[in-house]
């Protein structure tokens, strides 16, 4: 019974539980009332990594750069932490391991379900999660980091660091979006942050971003990429776009203060290279007079 249990925790099918994380009834007289209450409960851990994965799988749609990114990194984790957590316990089993084999001949369903407690609150959590993302049929950024900064404000280690992870996942994406338009005035016509003339759209940007900032990348996108359209003799140095883009690397926006100075710092340097080489020509200065 034990390996079977494996596989099921594993991801794996079993008839151990026909529909759902309950026992089928043609084992339930053979067991005690606590071995059942541990398969169950292992079973219910079961259920919700299959859950999860499978909605990895639909989720994560090529269009949607951001839900991708998550279910990428959900993936990873639950690879190198519950996956890796499940071959080692079937290793300890094989080599009679003295810490889960008692006696050298037995595993009780208890010492199995101890090892797999961890994952309880985890993964409700994350199942909870995807259930939340299958709701809409399209995430904008804003409010997915918004989600999962929220979700990430929890006492239970695990699942703190968890969504920690996610959130960064995303916020590495969106911040991928942000250089684009900060650097070389571009928007992606995926997902993009801004419309057509450099105003932040509704669900762009995460509530951690302060107004200040989102006045200063709309400022800066724009001025670059009025400069890059009219296709001027001169523009932005490139020394100064790899700056630029080296800080933006260095942050995350839920980095309230540091993504403030560094987005501060950007419009400051852009706006003197404007007022020193572009704005001396009076052709432009109608063009970025709405700067």
């Amino acid at each position: 019974m034990i390996a079977e249990v494996l596989l099921v925790l594993a991801g794996h099918s079993s008839s151990l539980f026909p529909t759902d994380h309950t026992v089928h009834p043609a084992f339930a007289p053979l067991l005690h009332p606590g071995e059942e209450q541990c398969l169950e409960s292992l079973g219910q851990i079961a259920l919700r990594y299959r859950k999860i994965k499978h909605a990895c799988k639909t989720l994560a749609r090529p269009s949607s750069r951001y839900v991708s990114a998550l279910c990428a990194t959900l993936n990873q984790i639950l690879k190198d932490e519950y996956e890796v957590l499940v071959v080692e316990t079937e290793a300890k089993v094989l080599k009679r391991d003295s810490s889960l084999v008692a006696s050298g001949s037995f595993v009780p369903l208890s010492s199995l379900r101890a090892i797999f407690a961890e994952w309880d609150a985890p993964l409700a959590s994350l199942e909870s999660l995807v259930e939340d993302l299958q709701v809409k049929e399209r995430w904008k950024p804003g409010p997915l980091i918004d989600l999962l900064l929220t979700r990430s404000q929890t006492g239970i280690h695990r699942v703190s660091t968890i969504y920690a992870r996610l959130s960064e996942s995303v916020q590495r994406v969106w911040v991928a979006q942000l250089q684009a338009l900060l650097i070389h005035g571009t928007l992606s016509p995926n997902d993009p942050l801004a419309d057509k003339n450099y105003v932040l759209t509704d669900g762009a940007v995460p509530s951690c971003v302060s107004t200040q900032s989102r006045d200063s990348i709309t400022y800066v996108g724009r001025a670059i990429g009025t400069v890059k359209a009219a296709k001027w003799e001169k523009q932005f140095p490139q020394d100064l776009a790899r700056e630029h883009i080296k800080m933006l690397n260095t942050v995350l926006p839920q980095d309230q203060y540091t993504f403030d100075r560094i987005v501060a710092d950007i419009r400051t340097t852009v706006s003197e290279w404007l007022w020193l080489n572009v704005l001396t020509h009076k052709d432009v200065d109608e063009a970025v007079e709405s700067l």
